[in-house]
């Protein structure tokens, strides 16, 4: 990354702000033209002062520090995301295979779990493709040992989910709104743990584990009332039909669940639309 100082100089001058205009309260126009200069280090807090009196969010100041890129953790997540919707599983292998090898170069566990979710996601495109007892055990031992999850920690579940046990899964899924609290006003973070939460939901829905099936869906009810996320309340119409179904309640889950595949037809989302009805299709013929 670049120096601190330089890049914040140059964003500053971008919006036409004097040092004047940024030096507030403790921070004064001799200290900020030093830190511009790189000649003096800076506190966390102030750090902080500076972009806020810039309004310039952290992320932003990071992506422009980076030269204009991603860090390497969000370059491989949008890699994955982009070989996993072309169905790429040689892709995908490339991507396990380089991070295995910086693990054995670095001893970082983090491209050790990067790696194993990595697999994960292959097991879903290919089930034949195995993950061994021991990478399972090695991610589970991981999440539940961490108390507080990050953004790297809400990702691995939400892709590893497939490789835990019931009772792991459903133990962590219930844990998460806990374990993520810190972090959840980043909307990135939530829009991931609310991800999980439905596919916690389907997952004990298709295991018939409707007690906790109801959980999911209270938790879920409660999380998005009062907030215009449209699909993910799209979704949880579908999937509260579904486990209608599942009940004996096949008139009233349908109706759930078509007036869901309609919501998908009239935003445009066609294909989403027709992969609700083939599944629709699938529940009502069992």
């Amino acid at each position: 990354m670049k120096k601190l100082g330089h890049v914040f100089r140059s964003m500053r001058i971008a919006k036409n702000l004097s040092l004047k205009d940024i030096a507030q309260g403790d921070i004064s126009i001799s200290f900020l033209s030093k830190f511009e200069r790189d000649e003096s280090d800076i506190s966390l807090s102030k750090f902080y002062a500076l972009l806020n009196n810039i309004n310039v969010t952290i992320e932003e100041f990071t992506f422009i520090a980076n030269d204009y890129k991603l860090l390497d953790q969000e370059i491989l997540l949008d890699d994955i995301k982009d070989a996993y919707e072309s169905n790429n599983i040689i892709l995908l292998e490339k991507y396990k295979n380089k991070e295995l090898d910086l693990f054995k170069q670095t001893k970082s566990p983090d491209h050790k779990l990067n790696s194993i979710m990595i697999g994960a996601i292959i097991h879903t495109l290919d089930p034949s493709k195995g993950v061994s007892q021991e990478d399972r055990t090695y991610i589970s031992d991981y999440l539940l040992s961490i108390d507080t999850w990050g953004y790297f920690e809400i990702v691995l579940f939400g892709n590893s989910m497939n490789l835990l046990t019931m009772d792991s899964m459903i133990i962590l899924s219930k844990e998460i709104l806990k374990k993520t609290k810190m972090y959840m006003n980043l909307r990135v973070n939530r829009q991931e743990v609310i991800r999980i939460l439905l596919n916690a939901l389907i997952y004990c829905i298709e295991g018939e584990r409707y007690t906790d099936s109801l959980y999911f869906i209270k938790t879920l009810e409660d999380f998005l009332k009062n907030k215009d996320l449209f699909y993910e309340k799209t979704k949880l119409l579908f999937i509260r039909g579904v486990f209608d179904i599942k009940n004996n309640k096949v008139a009233i889950g349908t109706d759930h669940c078509k007036k869901a595949i309609q919501i998908m037809y009239d935003l445009g989302s066609v294909e989403l639309a027709i992969n609700h009805e083939e599944y629709l299709e699938k529940c009502l013929s069992k």
